[in-house]
């Protein structure tokens, strides 16, 4: 008895469920897809990449400093007085030292700026989203990546792009 309970119980839930799904607008997007192709992304991913480039050209002038300085000590370390050799090896130490800061600022920097186009790119793209949903009524719009199977009519990740772009 409690079986046949169980089973009208349940078959009576997913009766209702379904049909209460199929009156929902529901939709869903690819967060990434729709953020990364946008014109605001790309030309601050445009930015990100010139400072990326700003940088990495210092670092390189440093670093051939710091080479050229420890090649200097490897073949003239015989030929120096003990105070010379010292001082040299004084010099390639700070270099170095300037180098590593060098290199650690400029990666915490990329990281910060890259960071900060994330964060302005999601919040406009969770107002977009919101938008959307309002004015083309659906219930619900969910990521893409929370979903197993969708019809790929329900995805509208290129409505939210071109809101993104406007």
């Amino acid at each position: 008895m409690r079986k046949m309970i169980s089973v009208v119980f349940v078959a009576t839930l997913l009766w209702t469920t379904q049909g209460v799904a199929a009156e929902m607008k529901i939709g869903y997007v690819d967060i990434k897809t729709a953020m990364e192709n946008t014109k605001a992304y790309t030309q601050g991913l445009k930015r990100v990449e010139a400072l990326q480039n700003k940088k990495k050209q210092k670092l390189e002038a440093m670093r051939d400093q710091v080479a050229e300085l420890d090649k200097e000590l490897q073949m003239q370390s015989m030929a120096m007085s003990s105070e010379h050799q010292a001082a040299k090896q004084q010099e390639f130490t700070r270099l170095k030292k300037e180098f590593d800061r060098e290199l650690q600022d400029a990666s915490d920097e990329l990281k910060r700026e890259k960071r900060q186009l994330d964060q302005t790119m999601f919040g406009k793209f969770y107002d977009a989203v919101r938008a959307f949903g309002k004015d083309n009524k659906f219930d619900i719009i969910l990521p893409k990546s929370a979903i197993v199977y969708g019809n790929d009519a329900y995805e509208v990740t290129a409505d939210i792009t071109k809101i993104l772009d406007k």
